[in-house]
């Protein structure tokens, strides 16, 4: 195929509109590549990572290669150009043709990722999508099929009590593994954590691998790809914003194994699925009423590079920000080891939001 002579994206007013983090976009791009069959023949697909000043520049997605050579504009409408192979187009056909999506899907991810600049000239967003052939509809995935995962356990009784009983070996007791809904797929030999929206909508399943023999990736999802306004258990939180038992206060971690390590010693939390927060999660957190966050992300550099930037994020957005101080011995790396040392509920947080200012 050649991928020199793109046609000209019909999403151009729309992109010229959005305000990108290229490096940003790369890295979520490099995640969801790992996880496709072609990455076995492409493992360098998006990575070295170099920024040139006009151009964020990594391994092209639609070769193999060793050296960057492919490059994202910095500027709308985010233009990329691979200096090796000749592709040329802009961002979201580069995502449908690095992921293998359908045409018309690659906008949608950015917008449900980005959000409008609003510097820049006018866009009415409602009358782009209103008037559009196929109108934009975030997709969610059927309730049957989480059903059906839940249904293989009648398959392979052996696999679901290995899954089930390594769960509990973290910690975990059945109570909780029953409100995070938690299942074994034994068609997949993998744990299952399902990943709702806000208001309960299944979204997506993410699917971890039951211990370490197998062979390939360790994590795969199952369902849509548009996953950049979820947050893990946020829909629990949600329920009760109208009620007399609002919470307002959590503690964000970055996976699900260490929400539901929280919420096993009474603390309410959510997860963010990874050390990046973004602008949609944010938007989420205060429709779902929450004023207060205890920042609680792994205790390593990516974590502390993660908190760093969501403290500014967050107290821009008016939230409370705190840190949750980890122990300084023993040396444990996030909420699950905590939970199995029995230290989770006694660490103290200290407020950031001075020092977000200040970084600003």
């Amino acid at each position: 195929m050649n991928f020199s002579r793109k046609p000209k994206s019909s999403n151009i007013e729309i992109l010229e509109s959005l305000h990108i983090d290229p490096e940003e976009l790369t890295e979520e791009l490099r995640f969801s590549y790992q996880h496709l069959s072609k990455v076995l023949s492409n493992p360098k697909a998006f990575t070295g990572l170099n920024d040139t000043g006009e151009w964020v520049m990594s391994c092209c997605p639609l070769h193999a290669e060793t050296r960057a050579s492919f490059g994202i504009s910095k500027e709308p409408p985010y233009h990329c150009n691979c200096f090796f192979c000749g592709y040329l187009g802009t961002i979201d056909t580069l995502i449908e043709n690095a992921l293998d999506l359908d045409e018309g899907e690659g906008i949608k991810v950015l917008l449900s990722t980005y959000i409008i600049e609003e510097q820049r000239r006018s866009f009415d967003m409602v009358d782009f999508i209103d008037n559009r052939r196929n109108k934009y509809v975030i997709p969610n995935l059927e309730e049957s099929v989480l059903t059906s995962m839940k249904n293989s356990r009648a398959s392979d009784e052996l696999l679901y009590q290995t899954g089930m009983n390594y769960m509990r070996s973290r910690g975990f007791d059945d109570r909780t593994l029953e409100t995070y809904e938690i299942c074994i797929d034994t068609a997949t030999e993998t744990l299952v954590f399902p990943q709702r929206t806000r208001s309960g909508e299944l979204r997506f399943v993410q699917k971890r691998k039951i211990g370490n023999s197998y062979h390939g990736t360790k994590f795969i999802n199952e369902g849509s790809a548009i996953k950049k306004d979820i947050i893990f258990g946020l829909h629990f939180i949600n329920k009760l914003r109208t009620t007399k038992h609002r919470i307002r206060r959590v503690r964000m971690v970055e996976s699900p194994t260490d929400c539901m390590s929280n919420y096993q010693v009474g603390i309410p939390a959510i997860s963010i699925n990874g050390r990046i927060l973004f602008r949609n999660q944010i938007r989420e957190l205060q429709l779902a009423g929450i004023e207060e966050i205890d920042l609680m992300l792994d205790n390593d550099k990516a974590g502390e590079k993660g908190m760093q930037d969501a403290a500014i994020l967050l107290d821009r957005a008016g939230f409370i920000v705190n840190r949750v101080r980890y122990p300084s011995f023993p040396a444990l790396k996030d909420s699950n080891d905590l939970l199995v040392a029995c230290l989770l509920d006694r660490l103290e947080t200290y407020n950031v939001n001075l020092i977000g200012s200040m970084i600003k």
